[in-house]
């Protein structure tokens, strides 16, 4: 059975770099993917190494090819096989966030009917605006270990596009939340006091798609690139 050479893998690096495809969670992924077909078709087609690997681009030309998606913002644009995977990634994060958002929700606005929890509406903005902070503050930290890890994957691809925009929240919610409110005491109806109690909530609990995407990413460390 045909083993490419050093040489031989080194033009599928090649190949690879072309289509930047540099995020080594599915660099590695796809090197041997596109390896193994190339050695399936220089035995069972016997073709040579310039024919198979040839024959086998143009399968993997359509994966790679520059794609961008909505839920990322269409100015980025990235190999098509790594948006989709950040894709798939981005909603499930977003999912899961739902599922600790929603709960939350309805146990406070239950509370609310037979308490009147308007009362400790200063604690509880000063509370959220803390929290908000002390998120802030860690991801900063994460964010900052994953630049000095020096690798790309797809899930700092991520942190930089999605993970970045929503630190950023958490520090302009810190300083609107208590401010605002309190301070300035906006006239809000209870459609409005509902809706930015279900964007907090949802706010907060979007911190596990800022630590999922920092523990995905530190999961790679042992891996090198092909």
């Amino acid at each position: 059975m045909n083993k490419l050479t050093k040489d031989q893998l080194l033009n599928i690096e090649t190949y690879l770099n072309q289509k930047d495809l540099t995020q080594i969670d599915l660099r590695n992924e796809v090197l041997d993917h596109i390896a193994n077909g190339i050695e399936t078709k220089m035995n069972s087609e016997n073709r040579s190494f310039e024919e198979a690997f040839t024959k086998e681009i143009l399968i993997w030309d359509i994966e790679l090819a520059n794609y961008s998606s909505w839920w990322l913002g269409i100015a980025w644009i990235g190999p098509k096989i790594m948006m989709k995977k950040c894709v798939r990634t981005i909603k499930k994060n977003y999912l899961k966030a739902l599922t600790y958002t929603i709960p939350a929700f309805l146990i406070i606005y239950l509370l609310n009917n037979f308490l009147d929890l308007s009362k400790y509406s200063l604690v509880v903005n000063i509370t959220i605006g803390v929290i908000y902070l002390c998120i802030g503050c860690v991801s900063i930290i994460l964010y900052r270990t994953i630049r000095k890890s020096h690798y790309k994957t797809s899930y700092s691809f991520l942190f930089n596009r999605q993970g970045l925009p929503i630190i950023f929240i958490y520090f302009l919610n810190f300083l609107m939340n208590p401010l605002f409110v309190e301070i300035c005491k906006i006239d809000m109806n209870q459609s409005s006091i509902n809706f930015m109690l279900f964007f907090h909530l949802f706010s907060i609990s979007s911190a596990v798609l800022i630590y999922d995407l920092y523990k995905n990413h530190m999961k790679t460390k042992k891996m090198k690139l092909a």
